[in-house]
């Protein structure tokens, strides 16, 4: 759905392919946890800093491990019905805002793509985000 909205800028990488090492702006990354590591190890030095998780969870200790502790991360409020449906919105009456939250240099970034499809996504400084995460694992 959002590779529908993308701009011309906007790639869709998959299992294998590589970041292109002098490309420029997010690089998006929406994997399992236990598949990051390979992701970091191939992504050229110069582009590290691009990478967006957007896994939920706890990352610090992984990030951190791998110098990217500043990167952009992302608590995802979204439910998928079905292969093919559109994503639900985290919206609820206690929280008509949403509850999908991002933090860092991309934050921003992330957020007009959301926006591109009708989602919210609330960008929070680190010292936000971090409460947002734990309660999140909770």
């Amino acid at each position: 759905m959002l590779m529908d909205s993308a701009g011309p800028e906007d790639k869709l990488l998959k299992r294998g392919d590589v970041v292109d090492a002098n490309g420029a702006g997010p690089v998006f990354i929406a994997t399992r946890n236990d598949s990051l590591q390979a992701i970091v190890d191939e992504c050229p030095e110069g582009r590290r800093k691009d990478l967006v998780f957007l896994q939920n969870g706890y990352l610090d200790n992984f990030l951190e491990k791998n110098g990217l502790g500043e990167n952009t991360q992302s608590l995802l409020f979204v439910a998928v019905t079905s292969l093919g449906a559109d994503p639900i919105d985290g919206i609820t009456s206690v929280n008509p805002e949403g509850l999908t939250a991002a933090t860092g240099e991309h934050a921003e970034a992330l957020k007009e793509r959301l926006a591109s499809v009708d989602m919210k996504c609330n960008v929070l400084s680190p010292e936000e985000y971090r409460p947002a995460m734990f309660e999140k694992l909770m």
